[in-house]
C-alpha cells in the first residue's frame, strides 16, 4: 500500500506543457501526442486491425493507443447504426450524451476483458486520488465513483453533432477520444465538489485536466489492482 500510496503526485507544470498553445499534449506516461497529427497516427493505425475488429491480440500490458484505437472503430460502428434508426424519439435517446456514454462503458469494460486486464470496475479508470485508493483497498467500493476527467457530454456532443452533419470520421472519433477520455476514481466527497457536466470558467477547451486542478484534487496513476 505504501509504495502505491508513493507514487507520484502529477504537478499541474507536467500535466499542463504543451496545452496552452495547442501543439502538442504531453501525457502523464510520457507519451507526446500532437494534435496537428494525430489524424495521421490514427489512419496508420487504423489499417492493420480493421478487417478483423474482433480478434486483436491479447496483451496483458495496458496500451493507450490501442485502447483508443478499439473504442474509435466500435463506436463509429455504434454510431453509424444508431443513425439508421426511424423513430425520432428513440433516435435521439440513443445518440444522447446517456446513451453513447453508456456504450463507451460498454466497450471499456470490453477492451479489459477481450485483454485480460479486467480486476473489476475501478481498475479500468486511468487515475486515482490517494484517498480514493485507501478506500479501495479497504473493499469499500460503494464511497466510489467512476468518474469522467473531462465531463462525457461535452465531447459525445461533439461527435453527435458532426454524425449528424455526414462528416463523422473514425479519425475524428479518434483525435477527440484521445485528446479527453480520461476516467479516475474518486470518494463520492471528491465527486461532490466536481461539477457535473460542464468545465469551470476558463477552461481553454484543451486542458483535460482543468476541472481536477480548480477543485484541488490530487491524483496519481491508477495500479490497476483492485
Amino acid at each position: 500500500m505504501k509504495s502505491e500510496l508513493g507514487r507520484e503526485r502529477f504537478p499541474w507544470t507536467i500535466i499542463n506543457k504543451g496545452i496552452q498553445d495547442n501543439e502538442f499534449y504531453t501525457h502523464t506516461n510520457g507519451a507526446v501526442y500532437s494534435f496537428n497529427n494525430i489524424d495521421e497516427l490514427a489512419r496508420a493505425k487504423r489499417e492493420p486491425s480493421k478487417e478483423n475488429q474482433y480478434s486483436s491480440s491479447i496483451t496483458t500490458e495496458f496500451s493507450r493507443v490501442e485502447f483508443i484505437e478499439f473504442l474509435s472503430q466500435h463506436l463509429e460502428e455504434i454510431i453509424q447504426l444508431k443513425l439508421q434508426i426511424s423513430d425520432p424519439r428513440l433516435k435521439q435517446y440513443h445518440l444522447s450524451p446517456k446513451g453513447l456514454g453508456d456504450d463507451l462503458y460498454f466497450l471499456t469494460e470490453s477492451y479489459h476483458r477481450q485483454n485480460d486486464l479486467y480486476k473489476g470496475k475501478y481498475s479500468m479508470t486511468d487515475f486515482i486520488t490517494p484517498q480514493a485508493l485507501l478506500v479501495l483497498q479497504q473493499k469499500e467500493k460503494k464511497k466510489l465513483i467512476f468518474e469522467h476527467i473531462v465531463p462525457k457530454n461535452l465531447y459525445l456532443k461533439m461527435l453527435v453533432d458532426k454524425a449528424y452533419q455526414e462528416n463523422l470520421t473514425y479519425e475524428e472519433i479518434y483525435k477527440v477520444l484521445m485528446k479527453y477520455y480520461y476516467t479516475c476514481t474518486v470518494t463520492k466527497e471528491e465527486d461532490d465538489s466536481l461539477p457535473s457536466t460542464s468545465m469551470q470558467e476558463g477552461w481553454d477547451g484543451h486542458n483535460p485536466f482543468y476541472r481536477y486542478q480548480l477543485a484541488g484534487i490530487e491524483f496519481i496513476e491508477n495500479p490497476k489492482s483492485y
